[in-house]
């Protein structure tokens, strides 16, 4: 077996708005935290579709974990899909439950056999990581975009995957919150094996923690690598998505 998590195998699929198509041939190493970056309407979003099974390729395949999204049943109670977490632009929590209830929700479908009490201890536990314990008994309606988005992530972590997959994790978050974003999703790889792929509009400390950046443009990889080789190879049009602010760095001194 492959010790790639994602395969992006000759894949070509239509991108929203026109004529343009995303073609990619791309593999990710298990384990690897991997940031794409690039303008809109460059694939970003399309990449973390494709990645997560909900966009079927128009040709190539896309293979998770060692299995080709095609041939994983939908209702096959093992599947992969229990080993993929995934938050999309809009983060889908459910708004008839509370912030709780819909953290618990992975644990009470496919953990029944936990008692009650381990599982509250665990939901807690991630809420109070995040600074959203005393959010507990809130409805989405009820928070702002970068809770219902952390709130969305400690979801996404309820079955421990070995896969998470992000599209714009940041947005809403202030940069304290960036950085404890950052500093949460790297605590979870350093206590067990964990593959990220996160589309990101451009630099923040979500990228910096990155093992390997690559950079889309209107459909094709532009470069990819580590943060360093990409700032060197990246077309100079793209070097705002890859480059820290120059206001970050005065921030810092």
């Amino acid at each position: 077996m492959s010790d790639a998590a994602i395969i992006f195998e000759q894949v070509r699929a239509p991108m929203l708005g026109g004529d343009s198509h995303l073609e990619m041939d791309l593999r990710i190493g298990s384990g690897e935290w991997v940031a794409c970056v690039g303008p809109s309407r460059a694939g970003k979003s399309l990449m973390v579709e494709l990645a997560a099974g909900l966009v079927v390729p128009e040709s190539g395949r896309v293979l998770v974990l060692g299995q080709d999204w095609r041939q994983v049943p939908d209702d096959d109670p093992k599947s992969v899909r229990l080993r993929v977490g995934v938050v999309l632009q809009q983060p889908g929590l459910l708004s008839n439950m509370t912030l709780f209830n819909n953290v618990l929700l992975p644990l009470r479908y496919h953990r029944g056999s936990i008692p009650d009490r381990h599982r509250e201890q665990m939901v807690m536990s991630q809420l109070e990581r995040l600074g959203l314990a005393s959010l507990r008994d809130r409805f989405p309606a009820e928070l702002n975009q970068g809770e219902a988005r952390r709130g969305a992530i400690a979801r996404a972590l309820m079955l421990e995957p070995d896969l998470l997959l992000l599209d714009d994790p940041v947005a809403g978050l202030d940069a304290d919150m960036v950085v404890e974003l950052t500093t949460y999703v790297d605590e979870w790889r350093a206590r067990r094996p964990l593959t990220v792929l996160a589309a990101l509009r451009g630099w923040s400390p979500f990228v910096e923690a990155a093992d390997r950046l690559v950079v889309l443009h209107e459909g094709r990889v532009a470069a990819d690598g580590t943060r360093d080789a990409v700032g060197e190879m990246v077309p100079a049009p793209l070097r705002r998505y890859v480059d820290k602010p120059v206001e970050s760095c005065r921030m810092e001194r």
